[in-house]
């Protein structure tokens, strides 16, 4: 991109699979769509058509820390391809559907004056809010009524919100009164300033309205009740009229009279600015209805500016949206998917949820097509800095029922669990209850009831539990995690150790609260990742073993690990020269790396997969931008023996310790050699033609992905891998039956059995090599 913004009109045909760029290398290249070229993204293009504008904006927002997102949105494949207007799943405009059923309260249902909460007497029972007309600042007053949810499909509205506002959250109220109280059956009720102030905006001036908010109409004191409503939520906003989000109130109301000039109305014009900037742009005609926004008071219907320039101050407006906390919040992604049709409101202005949603995805889609250069970002890190609340939204539309232009994306529980890992809750036990109204593909959620008697640590061991028994998989094994890291642009991260803060549970029980780094078991099956596939999944859990914190597993134990190396922000900086200021020429020769030994580098330290986050299709292909990259001056560190840590013996080893198979292992060592001995060294003549074909910060990203809150290491018999960040001496590497990656153990001789670590990738050992020819004796693997 040109640090010039008034340049910002490139045609190109957005589908062209490769294209001479400026550089002269044939690449993947679209103009609209650089940002796919980082695998934190994993987006294509939206069209086939011609692709006319750059975007530019400042970024703002907190950067993303659920990596996972964006290898289960590559199965996005509808989107990313701009797919016709799905007939099957359009809907009526908002204007032609029907009208809001009457309220049917059941004979029992009518609460006395004096008093809210009667006990639900039927778990098809559930309160209902009717807000009393009132203007002004007149006192908010409802009536809360006990109502059957199989007579009310279509009655009522839920509101979608968060308990509390941003400001709150640090102690003090910005906006709205400071202890606000709102009047129900004749009694003060207080209420949180953020449902006050919804509560207040939607009230009419002439008749009642009636909504479902679940800190009002769910007896919070009662912990049963909670649990049963809870249970019951998937089915009180399918079968709500709509769904109504408030995103809060105005904070610029009291600076900003015009209700046009507030930022929550600038927001929602910038809103429906992209959405026709975006199909001017791809030539899209599946836009059904015109994007519009409406405004508290007005009769009229507003909508944007037409398309944006890239200068345009707009930019900032829409980013800011999706800063609001509700982009946040755990429960909102069911409220919202589950909908029939939502509203979403800020302040005064209201927008049709499917334009918010549809924007999330045009700016996830091309996030590096609207940061501009002159910022001085690395177009690397500027990849990292997609908001949070951004691919959060893009996240929930695609799982929404209410949006007129692609089918719902449809994941298994353990996969909606990991994409979740990001969103905020109060409980960390709605981690999971948070999800169970979500259709899944393997109806795991499906066996587990909300229970808030229940400590933590025991909803993760019964969500662990449901997995194996309803899969007959051992997948969620890869999900374990034990740091919480947080990822930084630059590639550093922070983390904590949560087995000293987190619920005490076994080392195999996800916590699905920590977020960790991302997977490294591909979405799918594949070919390439099939350590543990040639033999299904065999275990014994507490039915058979008789101890709950204790899983036996089928597999291999191979070999120690030696040495491991951690890789900082400073791995993946330029650098002129290495050791003994040594050149690339000089590391090639004096290392004797050659073109194969290079490849399987390659593979190793992007643990086989691709910037877009599937396993490699095209080895030489990831071998051609290992090269780039090494010849633009990074990732030299890589070619050095002690890479991925030491490979001498160390005084422990010297001693006997950690050597207990070394005969067996210089074998394999032998028998997995990375240089076929008739292959002589790569010159630097042969790796700058190889580069010409590839692309360096695609394999920036890929290596960033896999190794950022990782730790290389080496086993005793040189294999190289890339493992969890707490892996140490003397673990060892293990195969487990039905599982497509490695993993490392622990021995804990205190609970005679092994603690996982997590999983791992060894490209010698990616297809199965553990099990051939019987070179390792099967075992029961005893987790604790």
């Amino acid at each position: 991109m040109t640090n010039d913004a008034s340049k910002h009109v490139i045609p190109a045909d957005s589908f062209a699979e490769t294209s001479m760029v400026e550089d002269g290398k044939n690449r993947p290249f679209s103009p609209f769509v650089h940002a796919e070229e980082r695998r934190l993204q994993y987006a294509q293009t939206l069209s086939k058509g011609q692709q006319t504008f750059i975007f530019s904006i400042a970024q703002t927002g907190p950067t993303v820390s659920n990596r996972d997102m964006g290898e289960l949105m590559s199965r996005d494949r509808q989107f990313a391809k701009g797919v016709a207007h799905q007939g099957s799943h359009s809907r009526q405009p908002l204007q032609e559907l029907e009208a809001i059923k009457p309220l049917v309260i059941v004979p029992e249902g009518r609460t006395e004056s004096g008093s809210n909460y009667t006990r639900l007497i039927s778990k098809d029972h559930f309160r209902l809010l009717e807000i009393l007309p009132g203007t002004g600042e007149a006192t908010l007053q409802c009536r809360l009524h006990v109502c059957s949810m199989r007579d009310n499909h279509g009655a009522y509205e839920a509101l979608s919100y968060t308990w509390k506002t941003g400001w709150e959250y640090y102690g003090w109220v910005k906006i709205g009164p400071k202890n606000p109280k709102i009047e129900c059956n004749g009694v003060e009720m207080a209420v949180g300033a953020n449902l006050y102030m919804a509560l207040h905006r939607l009230r009419r001036e002439d008749s009642t309205r009636v909504v479902w908010a679940d800190a009002i109409c769910v007896n919070q004191s009662d912990v049963h009740e909670r649990s049963q409503q809870v249970a019951a939520m998937g089915d009180i906003f399918r079968n709500a009229y709509s769904v109504l989000v408030w995103l809060g109130a105005d904070e610029d109301a009291d600076k900003v009279s015009d209700t046009v000039a507030r930022a929550s109305s600038k927001a929602f014009a910038g809103v429906c600015s992209v959405v026709s900037t975006w199909a001017a742009a791809t030539e899209h005609t599946i836009l059904a209805e015109r994007p519009q926004y409406r405004i508290q008071g007005s009769a009229k219907d507003f909508s944007g500016d037409g398309p944006l320039s890239a200068e345009s101050t707009i930019w900032l407006k829409v980013l800011e949206l999706y800063e609001r906390r509700w982009f946040l919040r755990l429960w909102v992604v069911q409220e919202i998917a589950l909908a029939r049709r939502a509203t979403v409101i800020w302040g005064g202005c209201e927008i049709s949820w499917q334009w918010i949603g549809l924007v999330a995805a045009i700016i996830r889609t091309n996030w590096n097509r609207i940061v501009p250069d002159y910022y001085g970002w690395d177009s690397n890190e500027s990849s990292r800095l997609v908001p949070v609340g951004v691919m959060n939204a893009y996240f929930m539309y695609r799982i929404s029922s209410f949006q007129n232009y692609f089918n719902p994306l449809r994941f298994s529980f353990c996969e909606l669990l990991t994409l979740t890992r990001q969103f905020k809750c109060e409980d960390e036990r709605d981690k999971v209850f948070g999800l169970l109204g979500l259709t899944t593909t393997d109806g795991v959620n499906s066996s587990i009831t909300p229970d808030y008697t229940q400590p933590l640590a025991e909803v993760y061991r019964n969500i662990a539990f449901a997995m194996i028994r309803s899969t007959k998989s051992l997948a969620f094994l890869s999900h374990v995690h034990h740091r919480d890291t947080h990822d930084h642009a630059s590639f550093d991260i922070v983390s904590s150790d949560t087995r000293k803060t987190g619920p005490a549970l076994p080392s195999w029980i996800p916590k699905w609260g920590v977020v960790g780094p991302q997977t490294l078991t591909p979405l799918d099956v594949h070919p390439d990742f099939a350590a543990g596939l040639p033999k299904p999944a065999q275990f014994r859990d507490a039915d058979e073993t008789g101890d709950p914190d204790r899983l036996v597993v089928r597999g291999v134990v191979l070999e120690d690990v030696k040495d491991t190396k951690w890789t900082g922000f400073l791995s993946f900086e330029p650098q002129d020269y290495c050791d003994k200021g040594e050149g690339l020429e000089q590391l090639l020769a004096r290392h004797g790396h050659t073109r194969s030994g290079l490849e399987k580098l390659a593979m190793t330290l992007a643990a086989g997969k691709s910037w877009y986050g599937t396993p490699v299709a095209d080895r030489a292909g990831m071998l051609a931008d290992f090269a780039d990259c090494l010849v633009t001056h990074r990732l030299w560190w890589a070619l050095k023996p002690d890479a991925f840590g030491s490979t001498r013996p160390g005084k422990d080893e010297e001693k006997g310790i950690g050597r207990e198979n070394k005969s067996e292992d210089q074998r394999i060592l032998n028998d997995n050699t990375s240089f076929p001995p008739a292959e002589g060294p790569i010159t630097m003549h042969e790796l700058k033609a190889i580069s010409t074909r590839g692309n360096g910060n695609l394999f920036v990203d890929a290596v960033a992905t896999a190794c950022v809150g990782r730790r290389l290491f080496c086993t005793v018999s040189a294999m190289r891998g890339v493992g969890p960040l707490d892996t140490q001496f003397g673990d060892k590497v293990c195969v487990i039956y039905g599982t497509p990656v490695p993993f490392i153990i622990r021995r804990c001789e205190e609970k005679q059995g092994y603690t996982l670590v997590g999983e791992c990738y060894i490209d010698d050992i990616m297809h199965g090599e553990a099990h051939e020819n019987g070179r390792y004796e099967e075992t029961w693997i005893d987790l604790v």
